[in-house]
This record gives structure tokens, C-alpha cells and sequence, in this order.
């Protein structure tokens, strides 16, 4: 399996259809020009840090497919924290449907089911709450869904903020 480097972290996402989210878009684009964060797909996180074997990703795709139907990921408004890797984000109702889903994945996964905090991020940084709030009013405000029916295992490494689809997981359900 091909990660980035020995700090990386296996990650699984799931990352909108850019015809579905244009305000996004148009959100990342304004934050990007005035915060000059690092480039990244705006991606839902879904689990982080769980160990896999090489050999094993196949039967975890397989699983992952096989076990989890297609989901509809609602949002609403953006949120901000003095966290780089939640800065600046669109935030995500956790509903019974997501947190369905992300129990299952944890148990595929073998990972605990601790807190989640769903959002899309749009920025990673460590700007001032006063900076990020002063962009609120360039940006178009923002709710609607989006159909998750794809899953991704990526590589991240946190510390270099590099990242790499390693595949993508289609879902079936069952």
C-alpha cells in the first residue's frame, strides 16, 4: 500500500460531487484567497487512524461496500474552532442515519466509537476567530445535502498536510 510517509495516517472519507456542493466552492475559494490556507478536497472524515494490514484492504473495501448503504449527508452553516484541522468548516447534522454509519465503520475498522463531530472542512489554519468570523459576510449562506454513495481510504499525513486517495469504495449495502 502506497502512504506518504511514516507519520501518515489511514483515514476514510467521504468527499461530495463538486456538482452538488457549488456553494462550497464558492465558500473555499473566498476563504482560500484571504486565509491562504493549504489546498485540500473539502471531504467529510468519517474515521481516522486505524491500522490495516496490506493485505487486508481488499476484505475492508469489500465490508465497507457490502455493509453500508449510500447516505444523505445534510448540512447547514458554517462553524469555527481554534483548531487547525476544524479552522473553519460547514457543519453537518448528525443524525441517526450518520451516526449509524460511522458506529459501522468503527466496527469494521476496530476502532472506538468516540465522539464524532461531523463537518466539511474549508479551511485548515490557525488564523484568529476574528479573521475567520469577518469572512461570514462575503460567504453565500449554506444548507442543503448531498448523497454519499462513495467512501474513500486515503493516506493523510497531518504533519505536512499531504494526502492520497488511495481507492475509492462504492457502496452497496445491504
Amino acid at each position: 500500500m502506497n502512504s506518504l510517509g511514516k507519520e501518515s495516517l489511514l483515514t476514510l472519507w467521504a468527499i461530495p460531487k463538486k456538482e452538488e456542493v457549488p456553494l462550497f466552492l464558492e465558500s473555499k475559494r473566498v476563504i482560500d484567497n484571504k486565509l491562504k490556507g493549504p489546498s485540500f478536497p473539502i471531504h467529510m472524515t468519517l474515521a481516522v487512524q486505524f491500522d490495516l494490514n496490506p493485505s487486508k484492504v481488499k476484505n475492508l473495501e469489500e465490508e465497507i461496500a457490502d455493509r453500508i448503504n449510500p447516505i444523505e449527508i445534510s448540512y447547514k452553516g458554517y462553524g469555527m474552532k481554534d483548531y487547525f484541522f476544524q479552522a473553519f468548516y460547514v457543519k453537518v447534522d448528525l443524525n441517526q442515519d450518520l451516526q449509524s454509519v460511522r458506529s459501522k465503520i468503527c466496527n469494521i475498522v476496530k476502532i472506538e466509537d468516540e465522539e464524532f463531530m461531523p463537518h466539511l472542512s474549508l479551511y485548515y489554519g490557525k488564523k484568529s476567530l476574528e479573521e475567520k468570523q469577518s469572512l461570514l459576510a462575503e460567504l453565500p449562506e449554506i444548507e442543503g445535502s448531498f448523497k454519499a454513495e462513495t467512501f474513500y481510504l486515503v493516506s493523510f499525513d497531518p504533519k505536512n498536510i499531504e494526502w492520497k486517495i488511495l481507492n475509492s469504495i462504492h457502496l452497496k449495502g445491504v
